[in-house]
């Protein structure tokens, strides 16, 4: 596993998510069964732990099924998957457009890689997530993606099979056979941590018949930066506290789920680079309250509840010790 927590957009749950709605299934219990929210439409960008949307995927396949990363990519919209709505919609190629995708990814996903390789008659992409997710939870992951890379080869409206081969894990149970109806390719079960999909030249350089309006130009957006951010653990950690922050206080155990590690693991890790989980906590806290406070839309009872705080004094000692005032007296010197 890398040495930072891997973290996705929350924007990539939007697919899954309406497809629990149009299916009438239980979404906020499935969400919190998997240590994740109702993030995605409230912050798309807010980052959410990328093993508990692993955790999500094998809770929805075992009650639907080992083909529902497939299903779930094939009923969603263009704009609806991430990076074909937001990345790819402008270029004029599947190939293009992949090569655009593997630029972007550390915008979206910390720890997930996408190259892309020139052969004979085509294209190999290889994709993987260098991360702990267990064997079944690996495959559906995986799967989402060659689901990803065939939609977007069918925006050219070439037909069936459109990815000439695939190596990929195979499910723990029941291999790769549910994926032979959806992409009609050979398909291999091979085994290790990633994925191989060959693409002819004639799907991967047809052009697009209808070219959206490139609104990136191939720029990063502006409102994104790189998820892995400094690479440190505690760097990670802090980002994704501020995240769970939103859903109330996090706690060890919480961040602990999200990295991947045991308690104890997370505890020596965060020593050894110098820091705690008491000390990162109130280091988000602080910066919230600060950036809250200078806003000044909040009321104080307000910032203290978004904070977790069960009692305005509590916010009050905390902004003392942070910065030697009350929070209103710190907004008054701010001019908020």
């Amino acid at each position: 596993m890398g040495q930072s927590i891997p973290m996705i957009r929350a924007m990539s749950l939007i697919p899954a998510v309406r497809w629990l709605n149009a299916h009438g299934r239980s979404v906020d219990e499935l969400l919190r069964s998997a240590g994740l929210s109702s993030a995605p439409f409230g912050d798309p960008l807010r980052p959410v732990s990328l093993l508990g949307v692993g955790s999500l995927l094998r809770a929805i396949a075992n009650t639907e099924g080992p083909d529902v990363p497939a299903r779930i990519v094939a009923e969603a919209s263009i704009l609806e998957l991430a990076l074909l709505g937001r990345v790819a919609l402008g270029t004029r190629s599947p190939s293009e457009a992949l090569g655009r995708i593997a630029a972007a990814l550390p915008l979206f996903c910390s720890h997930e890689h996408l190259s892309l390789h020139p052969r004979p008659g085509g294209l190999m992409l290889r994709h993987s997530y260098p991360v702990g997710f267990d064997p079944e939870a690996e495959h559906l992951m995986l799967q989402y993606a060659v689901a990803m890379a065939d939609r977007l080869c069918s925006m050219t409206g070439a037909g069936s099979p459109r990815l000439a081969w695939i190596e990929i894990p195979p499910h723990p149970e029941h291999g790769v056979e549910h994926l032979r109806p959806w992409f009609g390719a050979d398909i291999v079960a091979k085994q290790g941590h990633a994925i191989s999909i060959s693409i002819d030249s004639d799907v991967a350089d047809r052009p697009f018949p209808n070219v959206a309006r490139d609104r990136m130009l191939g720029k990063r957006p502006p409102e994104m930066v790189p998820l892995r951010g400094d690479r440190s653990f505690a760097g990670s950690a802090r980002v994704m506290l501020s995240s769970m922050l939103e859903d109330g206080v996090p706690s060890l155990e919480q961040l602990a789920l999200a990295s991947g590690t045991s308690v104890r693991t997370l505890q020596r890790r965060l020593r050894e680079e110098g820091t705690s989980f008491a000390e990162l906590l109130g280091e988000v806290r602080r910066d919230r309250a600060v950036n809250q406070l200078a806003a000044g839309g909040d009321s104080i009872v307000s910032i203290s509840t978004d904070l977790g705080y069960q009692r305005q004094a509590s916010l009050t000692r905390a902004m003392r010790r942070w910065t030697g005032l009350p929070p209103t007296r710190f907004r008054q010197t701010l001019g908020g």
